[in-house]
């Protein structure tokens, strides 16, 4: 189920290509996020495969990836001062990232601080996006990219963020836990990025 989850993070790259919907503004932005996220779990794969330590991988991630996240959903929002808001968090954040990171966390082992603190931004973040855009919007909520994209990463991010401090509690003393907790967070992955998929084929408003 792990590589089913890990797979699904593809699911709206193939969704875009194959829709053929116009790919700018925040849902390049998204795109290039699912593909970062591709890249890495595929470099972490091949690593784990030669037990090479792979945990590195996530500490470079983790930032990157929430950084895209916070400008791809600025796009999206009604306001400047939101969507100025968004963009200005961008730095605050990646230096909350790295001051937890070197001086909180041990990069061999699982994230304690930096990890859920940059999950709960995203998870914010996205919450924000879907309840403030969804009181304003017109018409049904489901022909709209944002209300399923930002869906999507509220649920993908809700669930990240109890992970890492999870791993680090029961990676020694119950794996099995571990691995049931790891097989539902797959799952959620994939309906995550379901959603998500369905978002980046949605009509383009005019």
């Amino acid at each position: 189920m792990a590589y089913v989850g890990a797979a699904s993070q593809a699911a709206p790259l193939v969704a875009a290509v194959v829709a053929w919907r116009p790919v700018r503004g925040a849902r390049a932005w998204v795109l290039a996020w699912c593909a970062v996220l591709v890249a890495v779990d595929a470099a972490s794969l091949w690593f784990a495969s030669r037990d090479v330590h792979n945990l590195w991988l996530w500490y470079w991630l983790t930032p990157a990836g929430g950084a895209m996240v916070l400008w791809a959903l600025s796009l999206w929002q009604r306001g400047e001062v939101a969507r100025l808001a968004f963009r200005l968090a961008i730095v605050p954040f990646l230096v909350a990232w790295s001051v937890l990171t070197l001086a909180v966390e041990d990069t061999s082992a699982f994230s304690r601080a930096a990890e859920p603190m940059a999950k709960l931004v995203g998870l914010g973040a996205a919450a924000f996006t879907l309840l403030t855009s969804s009181h304003s919007a017109s018409g049904s909520l489901l022909r709209h990219d944002w209300f399923w994209v930002s869906a999507g990463m509220a649920l993908y991010f809700g669930v990240s963020s109890t992970l890492g401090p999870l791993s680090a509690l029961l990676i020694g003393s119950s794996p099995r836990l571990l691995d049931q907790a790891y097989q539902l967070k797959s799952l959620l992955d994939v309906l995550a990025f379901l959603f998500i998929a369905r978002g980046v084929t949605c009509k383009v408003a005019t």
